[in-house]
């Protein structure tokens, strides 16, 4: 694998983590109105970036698996979450935004390491909605605390 696929196989497994996380978060919190929104927005957005990664990186002839990974560290951050959805909000938001962070760092090494190839330019696009989806977990974190 070139450089440039090796990071965005990665992000690739990473965004599906994440779906799957929100996945299983969300059926933790049934109908609670502090989270459903989020977590729903959040499932739907993965799904799609997924999607047009999968897409792109099918195009170039990388064969991509749709199975996460078995990453204990990503495992860990999803039972942080679920397990705080059980205590209080800020918890809660203090799991999404270091969730969030990580893929973050994803996004910028296959960022990294795309540029001068065609057809990457939705990694910027998504990173910044991921980027917006930190400043949302934490705005609601200050709002619940209030």
């Amino acid at each position: 694998m070139t450089n440039h696929t090796d990071a965005l196989t990665k992000l690739h497994t990473r965004l599906i983590d994440s779906r799957d996380g929100y996945t299983e978060s969300r059926k933790q919190v049934a109908d609670d109105v502090n989270y459903v929104g989020f977590f729903d927005r959040r499932i739907a957005e993965r799904e799609k970036f997924h999607a047009e990664l999968h897409n792109q990186l099918r195009a170039e002839g990388v064969d991509v698996s749709d199975d996460g990974s078995l990453a204990a560290s990503a495992h860990r951050g999803w039972l942080k979450l679920r397990d705080a959805l059980t205590g209080d909000d800020e918890a809660v938001y203090d799991e999404i935004v270091n969730g969030e962070t990580a893929l973050l760092e994803n996004y910028d090494a296959a960022i990294k390491a795309t540029a001068g190839h065609a057809g990457y330019g939705f990694l910027a696009q998504q990173r910044a909605s991921v980027q917006r989806a930190i400043d949302e977990a934490r705005a609601e974190k200050i709002r619940h605390a209030a």
